[in-house]
């Protein structure tokens, strides 16, 4: 299926050629128009013809236009720069439209082209992946990394890191400051640094703080230094080989810091701190004594604020300053007041559920049990929220939204002396933020959720260009798991037989110390070993061990409207039995199914999730399951890879049911779909997860085995058969 680079660019002049002769280009003009592009270097010719195979679907007549720009930047770009610039217009293209990108490319005079390539630094898309996975490798969390046209800086939510880095010629010298940049980023978020300040009783949020200063930004500056020295402290205990190494990229940016700024006594005063922070030379005795902790920093702030604003003159900041990476207390404080307001948002939500779901609270009941450590009792003089027969625990932030909103119908707040000792309190606020945190956990359709999209042709990703939303399956009332438990009934006791075997998994350990059996081959060798005189292993027994399952295994389901009548139905029916199967194993499983029309909107259904039980709600909606649009499977496996990605599990597989090639309203069909899925696949590869597909296409085998792998799929001629083909799988790749 993968076509080679040369039958590539030659599958791209063919098509060039049709698309130029549909706008009545002569053969010779369209001769000319390849002989031109075939001048171009290796790396660059083949987005070159990408690129105007793409204009030509829009407008043949100018084509020869941008192949005139195109070599007229040969000229002055290197072929790797000159493949940078065109893929830069791609983005443009997707981004903006024809106009923006055209005008780009039409910059193309030698002073413009130097002044796009240089200076030769990093790019932060190249980076911005590995360095996402960077920093959930440190922090153990997921951190947005996202690009800025300002300096490096974090609201708490992301970390913003510059589009480019330029102060090495080399690349990972420059991706080493990227890091370094991020890493003290996150230590700022770690260290709490922007947590709410303090003093005489009273609690000012980082930017109420900043704001009593008559200069604000000197303020900022200073606070920002001294946070620096604490973060270094807390990197030197914990990443000293990053310090170690990063001492070249503060020696870089000191020698672009001018010694005198020409300006007032006070802009020298902060200047001067910046240089010693630089150099490691503190010769300023405050900045030696306080970086011990947020509090002791703004004492040592005031302090150095008080003998700035003796001098003489306004601040003015530094602009353009890389390094230490920037605090802005107005961005933080927005991040934290929009997370505060979406933390009410869920716990309204999440209350509405409780009354809405009377299953719901028992769900919470028996989950506060499995924690013990969230079962407490109620204590005099607190509040609590008496809920559908549920006692929750409250916080003060908790209890002031429910008095803002006059309360909730049939919900009560209680005193703790009212109530029994026998009485059992759940902690409403690790309830809402479980729910909320559970990456499964399927969240209204507002906003959408972007992903990347492999472009083939181009051989680079449309970046955002699809939006994911999320939904749950509508449940409806019909009797359709029992039904099919009817219908298969003693099919599902031998099921269930099955895979209660798969439970007992052992596995025989040899050269042991002690055990029930002999190892024969070790046996032998100390027996040989003793005749030669050699000192004998007493390694020599066989021990059977049990070992634990730690499996996770999400099943992707095609709802596409190809899946109408019987296929739909079998579909259904092999979740029910894979269900049943699976309640008896113990492993854990989420069902998803996915849909959509266009990029703008794929949908991806909930149907059961990693941490939901397989209850009534769950079997109504596979019910409800019924088909939707089109197959872009892309978006849909991307996002079914994120969910996995956050189970931990030793093993995780991710079981596709599909009944057809990719294939949507639009452009996404033919090799598009399959590259852009087969990269999707890839992607899930990299993070340790194992994809598998089953299918009823005819002609699956000539797609699949390019996507999946040719052990990794199967193909069933009669969907009939899938309840039982789809139960051999799951035995066969967990065992």
């Amino acid at each position: 299926m993968s076509a080679s680079p040369r039958q590539h660019e030659r599958e791209l002049r063919a098509e060039l050629s049709r698309n130029l002769a549909l706008f009545f280009f002569e053969s010779a003009e369209v001769a000319s128009i390849l002989a031109e592009l075939d001048s171009l270097g290796r790396e660059s010719r083949p987005k070159a013809l990408a690129l105007c195979v793409f204009l030509s679907n829009i407008s043949g007549n100018i084509v020869p236009k941008v192949v005139r720009l195109l070599k007229g930047a040969a000229g002055v770009l290197s072929d790797q720069e000159l493949r940078r610039w065109i893929l830069e217009a791609f983005d443009l293209l997707d981004a903006k439209g024809l106009e923006p990108a055209v005008r780009f490319l039409s910059a193309n005079d030698e002073a413009s082209l130097r002044a796009w390539s240089a200076p030769r630094g990093l790019e932060f898309d190249d980076v911005s992946a590995t360095l996402e996975t960077y920093i959930r490798g440190i922090s153990g969390r997921d951190f947005a990394v996202k690009p800025t046209e300002d300096t490096c800086y974090t609201d708490t939510a992301g970390i913003f890191l510059p589009r480019k880095m330029a102060l090495f010629t080399r690349r990972d010298k420059n991706f080493l400051a990227y890091k370094l940049m991020a890493t003290h980023a996150w230590a700022q978020i770690e260290l709490e640094t922007f947590a709410p300040v303090r003093r005489n009783g009273e609690s000012k949020d980082i930017e109420e703080y900043f704001g009593q200063f008559e200069e604000r930004e000197l303020a900022i500056d200073v606070f920002n230094i001294l946070e620096a020295l604490r973060v270094e402290s807390f990197l030197g205990e914990n990443l000293p080989g990053l310090l170690r190494a990063a001492r070249e990229v503060k020696e870089k940016v000191l020698v672009a810091l001018p010694e005198q700024d020409g300006r007032t006594a006070r802009s020298a005063f902060v200047r001067k701190l910046r240089r010693q922070y630089l150099a490691g030379r503190l010769a300023e005795p405050t900045l030696l004594c306080y970086r011990q902790s947020p509090a002791r920093d703004l004492e040592a702030l005031e302090a150095l604020y008080e003998r700035a604003m003796a001098l003489p003159g306004p601040y003015s900041p530094l602009a353009g300053a890389s390094f230490p990476v920037a605090i802005k207390p107005g961005r933080v404080a927005l991040c934290l007041k929009a997370r505060q307001k979406e933390s009410r948002e869920r716990l309204t939500a999440f209350i509405e559920k409780v009354l809405e779901m009377p299953d719901f609270v028992m769900q919470m009941k028996r989950r506060a049990r499995e924690k013990k450590a969230q079962e407490k009792r109620p204590e005099p003089g607190r509040k609590y929220l008496l809920l559908k027969g549920a006692l929750f625990e409250l916080d003060p932030e908790m209890e002031e939204l429910l008095r803002h909103n006059g309360g909730i119908p049939g919900a009560v707040l209680v005193d703790g002396s009212e109530l029994g000792g026998g009485e059992s309190v759940m902690d409403l606020r690790s309830l809402v933020e479980e729910e909320a945190e559970a990456p499964e956990v399927a969240r209204p359709a507002r906003g959408g959720i972007p992903y990347d999209e492999w472009d083939y042709r181009r051989g680079a990703y449309r970046k955002g260009w699809c939006t994911l939303y999320e939904h749950d399956v509508h449940p409806v009332r019909e009797p359709f798991v029992e039904k099919t438990l009817r219908k298969y009934g003693g099919y599902i006791t031998v099921l269930r037989n099955r895979f209660e075997m798969l439970r007992a998994e052992t596995r025989i350990l040899k050269r042991q110390k002690d055990g029930e059996g002999i190892d024969i081959d070790a046996a032998v060798e100390a027996l040989a070993d003793a005749r030669a005189g050699l000192s004998p292993s007493e390694n020599v027994f066989t021990k059977l061990v049990r070992e634990e399952r730690n499996i996770a295994v999400l099943f992707l389901l095609d709802m596409s409207g190809s899946t109408k009548g019987w296929i739909n139905e079998s579909e259904k029916e092999a979740l029910v039995l894979m269900s049943e199967a699976l309640e008896s194993l113990g492993d854990r499983y989420a069902i998803y199914g996915f849909s959509g029309i266009t990029r703008n909107r794929a949908d991806f259904y909930r149907v059961k999730s990693f941490g939901e039980s397989y209850g009534e709600e769950v079997k109504r909606r596979i019910a409800g399951i019924e088909p939707k649009d089109y197959t872009r499977m892309g978006p849909a496996l991307r996002h079914a890879t994120r969910i996995l990605r956050a189970v931990e599990a030793r093993t995780k597989l991710l079981i596709t049911l599909s009944d057809g090639k990719p294939e949507d309203y639009d452009a996404y069909k033919g090799a598009y779909g399959i590259e852009d899925t087969r990269r999707s696949l890839i992607e899930a590869k990299q993070q340790g997860i194992h994809s598998f597909c089953i299918t009823i296409d005819r002609e699956a085998h000539e797609y699949l085995p390019h996507m999946y792998g040719e052990v990794n799929y199967t193909y069933i001629d009669d969907v009939r058969k899938l309840p039982g083909k789809m139960t051999d799988i799951y035995t066969r790749l967990t065992t």
